[in-house]
């Protein structure tokens, strides 16, 4: 009978530790997921506006653990993505899965790391929404915020400007292939001009079809055209 109390007492406080260290979701904990524990900076409390997509944790589903339901949000500006743990900790997932999706259930928005042609001319690699992936052909969505430092009052009358995150346009991506990704200009002659030997083409149905090179359904509908050649 000891033997048996003791097995049940024991069996108990594994489990209860192994749900500590695991991640939050609707019926249960994983542990087999890669992360780290996020460092708060006491700083960011007093910065205005927001760096996440969202700022509640939302329910988002991890490739690979399909059968469970994570609670994420997105920093945009840090570009990572948390979840909440067992403990009530907050944890960022590791990059090394490049992938790995994460399905938001809510917007039905998917999330997977790329490689992406910088501002500066190398190669970065952040987090994109898929707008569409089919042929040869792939459309991504990256989420932008950027930060505005804080402006003291420079005369005594003007109100000084609080340190802000600031949510700015969407920025859109193409994909050739494998290549890395490569931002779309939204003028539409510089656009065509990408695809050698198939400029004419490409301009002449953006403009029949009045494609706007900055709204995902257009897009969709442009690299649709662009799989069927």
């Amino acid at each position: 009978m000891k033997n048996k109390l003791f097995y049940i007492l024991f069996s108990l406080i594994t489990t209860a530790a192994s749900a500590q260290q695991g991640i939050n979701y609707a019926g249960g904990a994983s542990t087999k997921l890669d992360y780290t524990l996020l460092n708060l900076s006491d700083g960011d409390s007093q910065i205005k506006g927001s760096k996440y997509l969202t700022d509640n944790f939302i329910r988002a589903q991890i490739s690979g653990y399909n059968d469970k339901v994570f609670a994420i949000r997105y920093d945009i500006f840090n570009d990572q993505m948390e979840f909440q743990g067992g403990d009530n900790q907050i944890y960022v997932i590791n990059k090394d899965n490049i992938f790995r999706e994460i399905l938001f259930l809510d917007s039905k928005d998917t999330y997977r790391i790329f490689d992406y042609i910088g501002d500066q001319g190398g190669i970065n690699s952040g987090y994109f929404s898929i707008l569409y992936s089919l042929g040869g052909y792939t459309i991504l969505k990256k989420n932008k915020v950027v930060f505005i430092d804080k402006k003291e009052s420079s005369t005594g009358y003007d109100a000084p400007r609080p340190a802000t995150y600031k949510k700015t346009k969407d920025r859109h991506y193409i994909i050739f292939d494998d290549a890395p990704a490569v931002l779309i200009d939204t003028n539409k002659k510089r656009f065509s001009s990408i695809f050698s030997g198939k400029e004419k083409e490409v301009l002449s149905f953006i403009k029949k079809n009045k494609i706007n090179l900055s709204n995902d359904l257009d897009l969709i509908e442009l690299v649709r055209f662009l799989n069927s050649k």
